[in-house]
């Protein structure tokens, strides 16, 4: 087979007493493990737990290194895969020799026992029976010196039948400053290399690219092969800017994983070609509808082969007529909103959208007794619904015709349109009156109605205090929904509030009548500071609609995250946001002591901030995973997530979004807000 095989990773991040802390190692870590694990870049399975892929700690002996390498190794070699090992941290050479130890806790450059022999660990690694080779990545001081000697190699259990790719972050004799192989390695990864092909290897071309992006210190890379059963070459990570990622072809990851399964257990070792072709695809079909085959086969696994080149055909087929059917609107912000309209969940996205969710939608989205292109159905009817062109649908009907889906097609439009006319519809409710503590009256303004101008309603409450403010919201609720006709339902609110509020009120767990607010209501809280008519809150907003629109416009998730050393230095913190450095989507990776303050200063800048729970779990990059895999459904994605919290089965769990905070404010909160820059207060007091 060619397909690419599982593929494991361990990133260790170790802080050592005797050599001094050092300050990014976590965010390089997070980072590393979240490139790696990414699915259309390192492809790394990622692991949680007590064995777990990334171990970052100030408190590691050198058997926990040894023990979570091993660990690995066994996992690798029980899926026959390829291993990528990262060690990041300090690192030394013992007088008179080459050989990398890495430090650990207790570590001193005096004893070797204190340390890790990383030239050993690597050499068992790589000569594991059944591990399909190790791509090392060391970002040490003195890192050349974990090559392993390849006579050494060649001299284990397999007799050199391994393969071994180390990449280095200074030579033998030489120190490593600042995590710099790892951050400019995350960003090459993350940038693609130009001339790399489809895959990126730690190769010349890579470490040329290295050496281009960092000063002061040798990049070096050791490279061993000599396993002629080999299954694939050993890459590191998907290269984003070539023109055929992820092996190119009309088939993506998930198609390719599926028939290569089938293929294999039809008739053992068959190769299928790296590029699969609508050709090869038909001459396949062809062969696997044949009747008798010569040797050995397996007529099961032969109708699955034929079902699923059919299936592949197919998607082809449907991925041409949407190129063509939406070729005026197709953009891949509509594609990642029609994947998440559609219920398909984020792995589905690949490295060419369109072709893989529509192949996921076909292979893996398929519910138990339901049509096979039910599924498809609801994401062309997701795509025909958002791209808002009156000829779209009639042009897609045909195929919902001959695929026998249109009850789930015309299904999936009306369901569609009910959430769009809901999302339209919204309560406004804010507690902007609270200067220090909380307010004595609640505004609530009613958007979408129909009205000409939102309506408002102002709520005193019983008494200013969270119970009192609970009271008034649930009047105003009450209020709303007393002025819409049957069967509209009001479902999503809006919660604005000044910083304090913000810091330390959770406004879903509001007590509105029988239930907490978001119990039946989605909830997007909103700073009250943009509904403010001071003099430059118009300038504020119009910067908040710049970046809102540069995010729109960018395919990564755009967050930029700061941890506790971006916030210690307030007057640089205070630079980078006048010049501009934080204007889009800021993440704090834990939660400040003062939140409040950091609050209070990022706000007027970033129109999305995000922080995590006091008591989530910070540092360990879980945070960063959760905002990147739930981006495209947020901020409407919190909902269901803090429902969830509030579930039993929640009971101790610390690694989901509901942990996460955030104020959100998107380009319809900013019209809302246009009025007050314009100090048409009136306006919008307006009732009718």
């Amino acid at each position: 087979m060619t397909g690419e095989p599982r593929r494991h990773v361990l990133v260790v991040g170790a802080q050592c007493t005797d050599m001094g802390d050092l300050a990014r190692l976590e965010e390089a870590a997070e980072g590393l493990h979240t490139v790696l694990t990414d699915p259309a870049l390192g492809g790394c399975t990622a692991r949680p737990g007590d064995h777990g892929s990334l171990l970052v700690s100030d408190t590691l002996e050198p058997d926990d290194v040894r023990k979570a390498v091993y660990e690995a190794v066994r996992r690798a070699k029980a899926d026959s895969a390829v291993l990528v090992v990262a060690l990041l941290g300090h690192g030394f050479t013992p007088p008179q020799q080459t050989d990398l130890h890495y430090m650990v806790a207790q570590s001193t450059t005096q004893s070797t026992m204190s340390a890790v022999n990383v030239r050993q660990l690597l050499a068992v690694a790589a000569d594991e029976p059944g591990v399909e080779g190790v791509i090392a990545l060391i970002d040490t001081c003195h890192a050349a010196g974990a090559a392993p000697d390849a006579g050494g190699i060649a001299g284990g259990v397999r007799a050199g039948r391994t393969r071994l790719s180390v990449l280095t972050a200074s030579a033998s004799d030489q120190a490593a400053r600042g995590m710099r192989l790892t951050f400019a390695l995350i960003d090459v990864l993350r940038e693609g290399l130009n001339g790399a092909g489809a895959m990126v290897f730690a190769d010349t071309r890579l470490t040329e690219e290295l050496r281009g992006r960092i000063v002061g210190q040798v990049v070096g890379r050791f490279e061993y092969d000599n396993d002629p059963f080999a299954l694939d070459g050993l890459w590191l990570a998907r290269n984003v800017r070539s023109a055929n990622p992820g092996g190119g072809g009309v088939v993506g990851l998930v198609g390719r994983q599926d028939l290569e399964e089938a293929v294999t257990l039809w008739r053992a070792n068959v190769r299928l070609p790296e590029r699969l072709t609508l050709g090869e695809l038909d001459d396949l079909h062809r062969f696997a509808q044949r009747g008798k085959i010569e040797g050995p086969t397996d007529s099961r696994w032969q109708a699955r082969v034929i079902e699923m080149v059919g299936t592949l055909l197919e998607c082809a087929r449907t991925v041409t007529l949407l190129n063509k059917v939406l070729a005026e609107v197709l953009t891949s912000d509509l594609l990642r909103e029609a994947r998440q309209l559609s219920g398909l969940p984020h792995e589905a996205e690949g490295t060419e959208l369109l072709r893989d969710l529509v192949e996921y939608a076909a292979l893996r989205a398929r519910k138990l007794h339901t049509p096979p292109w039910q599924a498809p159905a609801r994401l062309l009817a997701a795509l025909a619904h958002l791209s808002e062109a009156d000829d779209v649908i009639p042009r897609l009907r045909p195929w919902a015709q001959e695929h026998g889906v249109v009850t789930a097609f015309n299904d999936a439009l009306t369901e569609f349109a009910q959430l769009r006319r809901q999302g339209e519809l919204r309560l406004v409710l804010s507690l902007a009156g609270a200067l220090t503590d909380w307010p004595e009256e609640v505004d609530a303004w009613l958007v979408g109605s129909g009205e000409r101008l939102p309506v408002h309603e102002r709520f005193r409450c019983e008494s200013a205090d969270r119970p009192g403010v609970g009271r008034a919201m649930g009047r105003a609720l009450a209020w709303a929904r007393g002025r819409l006709p049957d069967p509209e339902q009001l479902v999503h609110v809006d919660v604005a509030a000044p910083v304090h509020l913000l810091a330390r009120w959770h406004p879903e767990e509001a007590k509105v009548g029988r239930h907490l607010l978001g119990v039946n209501s989605t909830v997007v809280v909103r700073w009250s500071g943009r509904m403010d008519p001071a003099e430059e809150n118009a300038e504020m907003n119009d910067a908040a609609r710049r970046a809102l629109r540069r995010m729109t416009a960018c395919g990564a998730v755009p967050v930029e995250w700061i941890d506790a050393t971006v916030l210690g230095d307030r007057q640089g913190l205070e630079q980078s946001l006048m010049t501009g450095r934080y204007d889009t989507a800021v993440g704090i990776d834990h939660h400040p002591e003062t939140l409040q303050d950091v609050l209070e200063e990022l706000l007027p800048y970033a129109p999305i901030i995000l922080w995590p729970r006091p008591e989530a779990r910070a540092g360990d990059g879980t945070l960063r995973a959760l905002v990147d895999q739930h981006w495209h459904s947020l901020p409407n994605g919190f909902a269901p997530a803090y429902r969830h919290r509030w579930a039993r089965e929640h009971a101790g769990c610390v690694t989901c979004l509901g942990e996460v905070r955030a104020v959100w404010h998107d380009e319809a909160w900013l019209e809302f807000c246009r009025p007050f820059e314009n100090r048409v207060v009136a306006g919008l007091e307006e009732e009718v």
